[in-house]
């Protein structure tokens, strides 16, 4: 390895950039391996992982086009890439000492080449791309719109005349409830069996209670019912997506997973060709991007992952703060080597179990008493039921402290993997 020449400090002031703080230095500056930060809104989390690149760049660690960086949406990754590739271009025109001993064999310009900068799904479709022939499939599959899958999955409800005694929606609300149930299952990589499963469960659960059945738990046995009779829709819009060989993202992103996880001569070949990966805005990736990353990059691969539960912000589309912080579960290691960023306390509006973060890779979020929502962890730990328009809150109630369950409730789903 390289030795290290430059500090955080002293690479900002030869940007003319603000020193960073002793809490983003030892950030910036950690033995490669998995990291794990978790820090507040407004306390430099993207500035700090432009700065890590950059560093590690500097003192000759890697070369920029060995660098993978991942966030959330097209605007943040447009932002991060332009403000890396300004940094690296000062850095080549002040002609550091010291960054060629990292590739002195094959002689080429440290600085060479772009870092790769993009979104989750963009990366998931280029990996599907790339090897959707390992699953039978065609990679010249086309990714539709959200306009497109609208009018797909209206023409299936519209020609349905199966079971519909259990919803009372209109069709466009039963059009929207088809494609959020479908979204759902594929980004936490289940199928339409783990939503009857959930309803034999809830069942015999119900046939369980003593005394008079409650108005909430007969409004969640109503919800299961309405979910389980837009199954068949659901199936009827996967075959037509089939059929067309077209994609929509969360079928990008789960079919993206499932190679992952089982040909590992994928992540082989990613680990090579990416030496560090940057996750940016962590916590608003899925299960099934948890699944992909980890197939690709675990095992001990320089990963640094920056995020705060608090600002998990798009369940909407599949988001989850199930898999934020990364716990050593599924990054070995994180944690347990360099130091852990303090991360501020904004007021949280999203709970997690108290047992769903193991010790040694950082702190669980602690929601506040006022707006604590109660979205419901993801696997690992819970597995979730699909939502849908009309769907009622499942019993849960927040301490300050931790999330807990009211008495008699299940520790886990059912066919929820430990």
């Amino acid at each position: 390895m390289s030795t290290v020449r430059y500090s955080p400090a002293q690479l900002a002031r030869l940007l003319g950039l603000p020193e960073p703080t002793p809490e983003q230095a030892a950030v910036i500056s950690a033995p490669l391996g998995p990291l794990a930060v978790v820090a507040g809104a407004g306390s430099g989390k993207s500035e700090t992982m432009a700065a890590r690149l950059v560093w590690l760049v500097a003192n000759g660690l890697v070369r920029p086009d060995r660098v993978l960086g991942l966030t959330f949406t097209r605007k943040a990754a447009a932002e991060f890439a332009d403000r890396v590739r300004s940094r690296l271009e000062r850095l080549r025109r002040a002609d550091l000492e010291g960054t060629a001993p990292a590739v002195a064999a094959d002689a080429e310009d440290p600085f060479g080449g772009d870092p790769v900068i993009g979104t989750y799904h963009a990366y998931a479709g280029r990996l599907v791309g790339d090897n959707a022939l390992r699953e039978g499939l065609e990679p010249s599959m086309r990714l539709i719109t959200p306009a497109l899958s609208w009018q797909l999955a209206a023409q299936i409800v519209a020609a349905y005349d199966g079971p519909m005694d259990e919803i009372t929606w209109t069709p466009q609300t039963v059009t929207a409830a088809v494609l959020e149930l479908a979204g759902d299952l594929a980004e936490h990589l289940r199928d339409t069996g783990d939503v009857i499963a959930v309803g034999l469960w809830l069942t015999a659960e119900q046939d369980a209670l003593p005394g008079r059945v409650t108005q909430l738990v007969r409004k969640i046995i109503a919800t299961q019912r309405a979910r389980e009779q837009l199954l068949p829709l659901v199936s009827r819009y996967a075959a037509a997506k089939a059929a067309r060989e077209v994609l929509d993202h969360s079928d990008q992103v789960a079919l993206a997973a499932r190679i992952a996880a089982r040909h590992p001569e994928v992540g082989a070949a990613e680990r090579v060709r990416y030496q560090v990966v940057l996750l940016d805005e962590y916590q608003d990736t899925s299960h099934a991007q948890l699944v992909l990353l980890q197939a690709l990059f675990g095992n001990g691969h320089p990963v640094t992952a920056v995020g705060d539960p608090c600002q998990s912000i798009y369940g909407w589309r599949g988001a989850t703060c199930g898999g934020s912080p990364p716990t050593s579960r599924w990054w070995p290691g994180c944690g347990r080597s360099g130091p852990r960023r303090p991360r501020a306390r904004p007021r949280c509006c999203s709970c997690r179990p108290a047992s769903a973060t193991p010790r040694g890779c950082s702190t669980r979020p602690r929601p506040s008493r006022r707006n604590c929502g109660t979205r419901r962890p993801t696997c690992p730990g819970w597995c979730p039921a699909p939502t849908g328009p009309g769907a009622g809150r499942w019993p849960a109630r927040c301490s300050r402290r931790s999330w807990t369950r009211p008495s008699g409730w299940p520790g886990r789903w059912p066919g929820c993997s430990p």
